[in-house]
């Protein structure tokens, strides 16, 4: 049976588009659920902190044998829990309920390493463009929530457009799950038996290629949901702050694709060895960090609302090193193993979910929240390098199998 590969990466989309359209709602309508609950400016930033906390906690939960045997209902899962909430907010009675339904939300990410597989298993050197694609849910859905939720809200109320987004969710969910073929899902596998034990913890690559991306994540999710929050408190207009948030989250849509494009393109130059796929993707990655930092350094020292936005659409480049980061599963580990480095990764990298807006909520300095992320792009940049030179688990693997 012929695997249809628009159809599955047009339902991955599908699925990360509702939800984060769901899941933006927080900040769209912040005014709103503000004033209606009692949030003040820290409970507000908390909120917004934590549910990168639960995207943290979504990887660790989803490393697990379940996830790799069950990826419908883990996909299933991860939009029951960020669907959930989405009803309950509105009638929390209290600041710290909204806390604690955010932090449920960021379960939603369980799904990303099952797309990521999923991608490994339908393209080759395409697998950073179609990543690229699913991954401009997140912000076709940022675009959406912040567009249509206020317009909803005026017309229906604030609590209506929630619920109405939530029912979106599981919608979304039934869809991915009922359109999605058996063959274009991972198959559970049981490890080859070696001479020793398989584990993608044990090996360095996999640590040092998920702090690879810990840097991007620190950024993409200190800015996305606070950057109207810091353009606030660098002295920019209401307007500005709206616009800033719209710029970012467009920029990182399109970088999205682009950089995923990019990488696909300079792949097919190439033989199609892993090695030489790896070695491309990850050099795509290493540019994208160079770039962020230049952009970081030019809204550090932007004077007016044009340069400042300027440097925004660059320090937006960070977002085209997530293609390039969830190809490494399918590219650089054995298939049977694909899943389980998925979440291994995830898991190291969005640690940074859990410590960066935190970090920028704490510190209360948007010059430090500035020059953190200035350090973290150069951090990214030097991991990056130093992966490219790392022995491949896949090459690890195929070694260990000649000699047996």
């Amino acid at each position: 049976m012929a695997r249809p590969k628009g159809l599955i990466v047009g339902l991955d989309l599908l699925f990360m588009s509702v939800n984060f359209s769901a899941l933006t709602l927080f900040a769209a309508l912040s005014t709103y659920v503000s004033s209606s609950i009692g949030l003040n400016k820290f409970t507000e930033w908390l909120a917004s902190a934590v549910y990168s906390a639960g995207i943290f906690a979504a990887f660790f939960i989803g490393h697990s044998k379940f996830t790799e045997m069950h990826p419908r209902k883990t996909v299933f899962i991860a939009a029951v829990l960020a669907s959930i909430p989405q009803f309950l907010i509105p009638y929390a009675v209290n600041p710290w309920e909204v806390v604690v339904l955010r932090f449920i939300q960021g379960m939603v990410m369980m799904a990303l390493p099952i797309f990521s597989s999923q991608v490994g298993l339908l393209f080759a050197e395409a697998r950073p463009l179609a990543l690229g694609i699913i991954l401009s849910g997140i912000f076709v859905g940022g675009l959406i929530g912040s567009s249509i939720g206020p317009l909803l809200a005026v017309s229906i109320g604030w609590r209506a457009t929630y619920v109405l987004f939530g029912i979106a969710m599981l919608i979304a969910a039934i869809i991915w799950i009922g359109l999605t073929p058996r063959d274009a899902l991972p198959v559970h596998k049981e490890e080859v038996k070696t001479k020793r034990k398989v584990s993608v913890w044990r090996d360095p690559f996999t640590l040092l290629w998920g702090f690879s991306f810990f840097p991007a994540i620190w950024i993409i999710f200190t800015l996305a949901p606070l950057i109207s929050f810091i353009v606030e408190s660098m002295g920019a207009p209401g307007s500005v702050n709206k616009l800033s948030s719209t710029v970012l989250e467009a920029s990182y849509l399109t970088w999205s694709i682009i950089i995923g494009g990019v990488a696909y393109v300079l792949a097919k130059r190439r033989t199609g060895t892993p090695r030489n796929m790896f070695n491309t993707f990850a050099s795509v990655q290493l540019f994208c960090f160079i770039i962020t930092f230049i952009g970081v350094l030019i809204v550090m020292n932007s004077h007016n609302v044009a340069v400042l936005l300027l440097g925004l659409v660059l320090v937006a480049m960070i977002q085209g090193t997530g293609p390039t980061f969830w190809s490494a599963p399918s590219t650089a580990y054995p298939e049977d193993l694909a899943i389980r480095a998925g979440y291994a990764l995830g898991l190291i990298s969005n640690s940074a979910a859990l410590v960066g807006p935190m970090t920028s909520v704490a510190v209360h300095s948007v010059a430090a929240v500035w020059g953190i992320i200035l350090f973290m792009a150069l951090l990214g940049a030097v991991l990056t390098f130093i992966g490219m030179k790392m022995k491949l688990p896949i090459e690890k693997y195929s070694e260990e199998r000649e000699r047996l």
